[in-house]
Formats: structure tokens, C-alpha cells, sequence
């Protein structure tokens, strides 16, 4: 799957958490999920490829139009912070990871998008205006 990442024609890949080994996929920055080690968290940070704000035009902070969050809005493997905060802020756009499926659901006005595992082979392409879900076969 690394090759397959290191081989796409894209600007960035941005994970949105549960990366076991980023220092190994060109062109990464990303947020942590809940199951990365420590050794991976400290990479991140002194690497700088923690996103702690936003990159590109996605942020962490739901006040903005266009978002990343590891975990989903919806029970039973969602958090209710994120689904208070998509109904409190009305985001254009919500990208997250934690899911192993990919799909697209509506929030209110708010599109939502379970990346997918990549594990699986689920990923995104977006482009600043639009998104795509692919699927690779590895």
C-alpha cells in the first residue's frame, strides 16, 4: 500500500489518524486517531507533519467551511462532540477516518465523508472544490 500511496500524482496525502508508519509515505502530513504509538506521535511532531491547524484548505477546527476529524459524528463508533459541533458550526464539509467503510452521508446542510481504511483500499482525492472515493486493488 505504501508504494501504491508514494506513486499517486498528488500535491498531499493527508491521513486523518491510526498511520502506523508515515515516515515511509512521500508528501504525508496528517492528525493523530487513537492508536498511534508514541514513537509515531513523536515523528509526526518533530518532522512537523502534525497537521495542528489546517493544511491546504481543511482544518481540525470545525468553525471553518472545510474539515478533518479522525472520528465520525454518528453513534454507536461516532463522538457526540463531533456531531454537536457539525450541527453547532454548519461546516461546508467534513472528512474523517476511523471507519473502515467509505461513504458519503449528509449532516443537515453539511456533506460527510468516511474516508474509508486504506487498509481496504478506500481513499479520497480532493481537489479543493471536489471529492472522489476510489478504491485501489493494491
Amino acid at each position: 500500500m505504501i508504494d501504491f500511496l508514494n506513486k499517486l500524482e498528488v500535491d498531499l496525502i493527508v491521513g486523518l489518524g491510526d498511520v502506523e508508519c508515515p515516515q515511509y509515505i512521500k508528501k504525508y502530513k496528517g492528525i493523530l486517531g487513537e492508536m498511534e504509538d508514541i514513537t509515531t506521535q513523536k515523528y509526526l511532531r518533530k518532522n512537523g507533519l502534525l497537521i495542528q491547524e489546517g493544511v491546504l484548505d481543511l482544518f481540525i477546527s470545525f468553525s471553518y467551511r472545510k474539515v478533518i476529524t479522525h472520528f465520525p459524528p454518528r453513534n454507536p463508533r461516532g463522538s457526540q462532540k463531533v456531531l454537536a459541533e457539525i450541527l453547532s458550526n454548519l461546516p461546508e464539509i467534513v472528512f474523517h477516518g476511523h471507519l473502515i467503510e467509505q461513504k458519503v452521508y449528509d449532516i443537515g446542510k453539511t456533506k460527510v465523508v468516511s474516508v474509508g481504511s486504506l487498509e481496504k483500499g478506500y481513499y479520497v482525492v480532493y481537489d479543493g472544490r471536489e471529492y472522489e472515493l476510489k478504491r485501489s486493488s493494491h
